[in-house]
């Protein structure tokens, strides 16, 4: 097998078998890192468009959990939930914080000393369910009916018995307001 037909079959690997299908799957497949001189040599996390999850990492993947039932001048809360795969765990030391894009129309109410876009560990938005999954508590308020974007920057921490990735993948949803 030539370098250009092992590298098509290692990259289709995670198109077959990765975000989009189940965590057991997920967890399956790690394929090696691809070539420096490949342009997809980046470890940068991909955007919900390359996959079925918000974030799709080597080593993590992170959902966002919208409320299906936000009203308009009500408080709403969305859930950032963060996946470990593979050898990784969820690092028990890590300040996991979130701080939300200025949003016209969207009121932010975290409690992070910080600023109310802000929404971290030390002010008890984040919530460890067990070794490989946690997730941050989002709380919210939208001044009118309608579809609003809510962004930011997700600093979170994956670790397996090697190392530990530090990563702030950008994430991206949308919420209905009645």
């Amino acid at each position: 097998m030539n370098a250009t037909a092992w590298w098509a079959l290692v990259t289709s690997l995670p198109l077959a078998v990765g975000c989009g299908k189940s965590e057991a799957a997920a967890r399956a497949v790690n394929p090696p890192a691809p070539p420096a001189s490949s342009p997809l040599s980046s470890r940068s996390p991909m955007s919900h468009s390359d996959c079925a999850h918000a974030i799709c990492a080597d080593n993590f993947l992170v959902d966002v959990v919208a409320p299906n039932d936000c009203v308009a001048g009500a408080v709403c809360r969305l859930t950032l939930k963060l996946v470990a795969t593979g050898d990784f765990h969820i690092n028990d030391e890590y300040p996991y914080r979130f701080r939300a894009d200025d949003t016209r129309e969207v009121t932010f109410a975290g409690t992070d000393g910080s600023g109310k876009n802000v929404f971290s560990k030390a002010a008890g938005d984040w919530t460890k369910s067990d070794a490989k999954t946690g997730s941050m508590a989002v709380s919210f308020l939208l001044s009118e009916k309608g579809i609003k974007t809510i962004s930011g920057a997700f600093k979170l921490s994956v670790c397996s018995t090697e190392n530990c990735l530090l990563e702030q993948p950008q994430v991206k949803t949308t919420v209905l307001a009645r």
